[in-house]
């Protein structure tokens, strides 16, 4: 069975859960635990999907085992056995039919070090690359800009696919991905004639459900130039896909907070949905 393993920003934890609701292929859906997972674990629960939860060190070993196709040999021993043959092969093919996914979600808080995020991203994608047909990973270029990182993930002996826009172009970041593109990210900022601007989707402002948040260190950081009056601006991007019930809230209480106009955009599952879907594809089509 071809295994999709997906390293993803947890800024990205919505429009993953939407792409795995929407994929009835799935056969095994595993998450890889660690601080961020039992949100992620909750949500896809949510959607009816049945994901199995377990650190790393122990998870891969078990996909390693369930994956392992001892029928192959078998296959190629009775190659000479038409009917043994026969049957040999539709099982093997039974039991690639379907798709194992393997979810890696790493913490938003990386983006606070750029070189320790594209570490972490190419650290994790190296690991899972030893058990997958193919990694797609969940971010913008923020995860890998650095030459240093896109070499490192060439390396890989594992096909890596990204998220990318309609014009085929790698998108820049979480933002570009929830409104549709490159281009339209930039026609956004445009529209905002010059003035400072945050763009809001629920997992942006998800810190604001935290109890005691402005007290936080994440909340003191922001504050130190989002009072600069040249932020006046929050584009709010709208998605009947979002889920979280506080999003409206919280974007007008963070508007308030920094005495900004909330300007309504719409948003889009299209980049997500299509990347993953692309892999897919070549992942099932290209597996032996």
């Amino acid at each position: 069975m071809p295994v999709l393993s997906v390293v993803a920003c947890e800024m990205l934890e919505d429009e993953l859960v939407y792409v795995l609701s929407k994929d009835p292929e799935i056969k095994r859906l595993f998450v890889v635990e660690n601080r961020n997972s039992f949100r992620l674990v909750k949500k896809l629960k949510s959607e009816n999907l049945k994901p199995f939860m377990f650190p790393s060190d122990k998870l891969y070993p078990i996909i390693l085992e369930i994956n392992r196709e001892p029928l192959g040999k078998l296959s190629r021993k009775f190659a000479n056995i038409p009917f043994c043959k026969k049957m040999c092969d539709f099982i093997l093919l039974k039991k690639k039919q379907g798709l194992t996914v393997v979810v890696n979600l790493l913490r938003k808080d990386l983006h606070s070090d750029i070189d320790l995020l594209q570490s972490e991203v190419y650290l994790n994608a190296r690991e899972m690359a030893k058990i997958s047909n193919g990694i797609l990973l969940f971010y913008g270029k923020c995860g890998f800009s650095s030459e240093k990182a896109q070499a490192e993930l060439q390396q890989l002996d594992c096909p890596i696919y990204f998220l990318r826009d309609e014009e085929r172009n790698i998108v820049d970041d979480c933002i570009s991905v929830a409104l549709g593109g490159n281009e339209i990210y930039t026609k956004t900022m445009l529209s905002g004639n010059g003035k400072g601007a945050i763009y809001a989707t629920p997992m942006v402002l998800s810190d604001l459900n935290e109890t005691n948040y402005k007290s936080s260190e994440s909340y003191k950081k922001i504050s130190k130039y989002l009072t600069s009056p040249m932020y006046s601006l929050l584009f709010k991007i709208n998605n009947q896909s979002y889920k979280d019930v506080n999003f409206h809230r919280n974007a007008s209480d963070f508007a308030k907070v920094f005495n900004m106009k909330i300007i309504d955009v719409n948003g889009t599952m299209k980049i997500a949905i299509n990347s993953y879907m692309e892999a897919k594809t070549y992942i099932c089509k290209n597996i032996e």
